[in-house]
């Protein structure tokens, strides 16, 4: 199909769209294809989706779907010079059918099948186990189970962030994801103030090994704005590109649970480290506010911290400072015990470095400011990038146009791209958008009043 200029926001073209049976037979399924979705999650090692089809030929019986079939797919927001970057191409590396979630009839001749797929790399991750020692950058380690011709075998693009860790690992019979997952674990960033908080996750664009820092240091990708109506050009034409960039909808997930927040170590934790070979105890103490400086945000230099620095009128402490309300407990052993009279270079857990800070960072943006979001199809955005949204105020009570708890920069953690072929013939996007930090003012240190000190009285009934 050709390539031409967008006409109209959420326009779409399907460049292929084929089932290859398990004999490699290819069915061309583009004229009974209703409805395409595709899932991406910034936790989830692999791409989801799912196909419904108003299909006249019983195409589950003739050719016959069972559940272990391929699907090439291709498709494409319109443009003039497509880029991997800005396509969704299966053609390559096709995926996998492996459910058929519904079959009902629909009329006398027709009836509706909807099939789920996955990546080629989610069957493959359940169909090899890696049992090998690896030694090197846990990054470089990563990198070679997913290219392994044993394991995963994948030869997608790969979009990595240099650890500064050097592993020696021993996997026994580990499946592939369990592995890179363990990995993220321990590794810190070479590039980002030694950051923990690797994740490793596929996009449509391919695989991701990085962290929410180096997220952050991105430059924003996309613009939305919330407005009524469609923009129009110089020539007071509709414009298409400009149309693109609407938020058609937003809703604030209700996720602010400071009790929470407390209780998953996001504001406050200790961690007790056993070092079983110099039988040792350390402690280490974590919280939100002192390493608040340390990590990359998406707003950059305008981010404030999501939580105050008021102390409780009781204890004089603030949140942050109470360090006894998650606790972790590990048995360690530092590596420089094994190599005695030489430098020995490889690491250990180093637990010490990386489970406060990573489980707090995770937190931050699971459960900071998050929003659901509706906004035009693109096959140009992914997992992962960063967005601004302008969001404006809907108080009369102030001057600002925009509202500014919510106008921002902020992390696409979850995303649904919804093709629909019937009907209106338009691409649509869900998303789950997060950030870790406000801007504007630092919240106040001190309460608004005073709180009276109580006399404590027992009833005996």
């Amino acid at each position: 199909m050709s390539q031409s200029e967008l006409q109209y926001a959420g326009e779409y073209l399907i460049d292929e769209c084929k089932i290859i049976s398990t004999t490699g037979q290819p069915f061309d399924i583009i004229d009974i294809v209703e409805t395409i979705n595709f899932y991406e999650h910034i936790y989830s090692n692999t791409i989801t989706g799912s196909l419904i089809l108003k299909d006249t030929t019983n195409i589950v019986m003739n050719l016959p779907i069972i559940g272990e079939e391929r699907l090439s797919l291709k498709i494409l927001t319109p443009q003039t010079s497509p880029q991997p970057e800005t396509v969704i191409d299966y053609t390559l590396t096709p995926l996998i059918i492996h459910k058929i979630n519904l079959q009902e009839g629909e009329g006398e001749n027709a009836q509706i099948v909807s099939l789920q797929f996955c990546s080629i790399e989610s069957f493959r991750n359940q169909t090899s186990r890696v049992s090998q020692s690896y030694k090197g950058t846990t990054t470089d380690i990563v990198e070679k189970i997913l290219r392994d011709e044993q394991y995963l075998r994948s030869k997608k693009r790969f979009y990595k962030e240099s650890s500064a860790n050097l592993a020696k690992v021993v996997f026994p019979n580990y499946r592939p994801f369990k592995c890179i997952d363990y990995l993220t674990t321990i590794s810190n960033s070479a590039t980002n103030n030694s950051s923990p908080s690797y994740l490793f996750f596929e996009t449509t664009k391919g695989y991701h090994f990085r962290t929410f820092d180096g997220l952050c240091k991105e430059p924003i990708k996309f613009y939305f704005r919330e407005h009524i109506g469609s923009e129009l050009n110089e020539s007071k034409a509709t414009d298409a590109k400009l149309t693109m960039e609407t938020l058609v909808k937003f809703q604030r997930v209700q996720k602010k649970d400071t009790l929470n927040n407390i209780n998953n170590g996001m504001i406050s934790s200790r961690l007790i480290t056993h070092d079983v070979y110099n039988k040792k105890i350390d402690n280490y103490n974590f919280d939100y506010l002192s390493n608040f400086p340390n990590d990359f945000h998406p707003d950059e230099g305008e981010s404030r911290p999501i939580i105050s620095q008021s102390a409780d009128p009781e204890t004089g402490k603030m949140l942050s400072e109470q360090t006894d309300t998650k606790l972790y407990v590990t048995s360690t052993s530092f590596g420089q015990s094994f190599s005695e009279g030489e430098n020995y270079p490889y690491q250990s857990e180093n637990y010490n470095q990386t489970i406060q800070r990573k489980n707090s960072r995770r937190s931050q943006f699971s459960n900071g400011i998050v929003l659901n979001i509706e906004v035009p199809g693109q096959t140009f955005i992914q997992v992962g990038d960063k967005i601004n949204l302008e969001i404006g105020s809907t108080s009369t009570t102030v001057d600002e146009s925009d509202d500014d708890s919510l106008t921002g920069t902020y992390i696409v953690m979850k995303l649904r791209h919804i093709f629909i072929q019937s009907r209106e013939n338009k691409h649509r996007i869900l998303m789950e958008v997060a950030r870790d930090s406000k801007i504007g003012d630092v919240l106040p240190s001190q309460g608004v009043g005073q709180t009276e000190t109580g006399t404590s009285e027992t009833i005996e009934v």
